[in-house]
């Protein structure tokens, strides 16, 4: 990638990588090996992102800075963009503004004061989506096994943190058996589930 070019970063898993053989010394890499190693670090450390991100990094590279919460510029100068929520064309991802408010307090790359403009950005579109949801009142059970963010947090007491730590209990565990097993969700309390329970299923 050129100097100065537009970059987002790819959210990457720090991973050791130890080779040694059983008596403890190194071992010597092919060539064809190194090289694979060498590029998977590159691809890692130059394009890493943080949770906030929640599209692929090839969606996000397509994305203009209008997109994101947050564009800042490293110490190299060359641009950063955080939080994407509107897509290409300009629309307002409703889905994807809830997984990254959603997750903006794991967000690792962000200063404090950035994290903060970050979060108000976020937080006045998600204000606009929510008084469109609250005029209309919940129709039917909302499946907990298969709903979307968007249906998730129009559960009382349920906001964006809450529905994607659902989603992402759901996928780690599969599915919820019964309603009552939404309370293994960490967040997801008594008070919380009774304020819920008439209006989900495990269908």
């Amino acid at each position: 990638m050129k100097r100065g070019e537009e970059m987002v970063r790819c959210r990457s898993e720090g991973r050791r990588l130890i080779l040694s053989d059983q008596r403890g010394k190194g071992r010597f890499l092919s060539p064809g090996v190194m090289f694979l190693v060498v590029i998977g670090f590159v691809f890692c450390i130059g394009g890493r992102f943080a949770y906030c991100q929640g599209w692929s990094p090839l969606e996000i590279r397509a994305l203009p800075e209008s997109s994101f919460a947050v564009v800042e510029k490293d110490q190299t100068g060359k641009k950063i963009k955080r939080c994407p929520h509107h897509d290409a064309n300009g629309k307002l991802d409703e889905e994807q503004l809830i997984y990254v408010l959603g997750t903006i307090d794991r967000e690792t790359f962000l200063a404090p004061k950035k994290k903060e403009e970050a979060r108000r950005h976020l937080e006045t579109h998600y204000d606009r989506f929510n008084k469109d949801v609250l005029k209309e009142e919940i129709q039917g059970h909302v499946r907990i096994n298969t709903a979307s963010l968007t249906e998730l947090v129009t559960l009382p007491n349920v906001g964006p943190v809450l529905a994607v730590k659902i989603v992402e209990y759901r996928k780690e565990h599969t599915r919820f058996e019964t309603v009552e097993d939404i309370m293994k969700v960490g967040g997801i309390g008594k008070n919380t589930f009774n304020a819920i329970r008439h209006y989900i299923t495990a269908e």
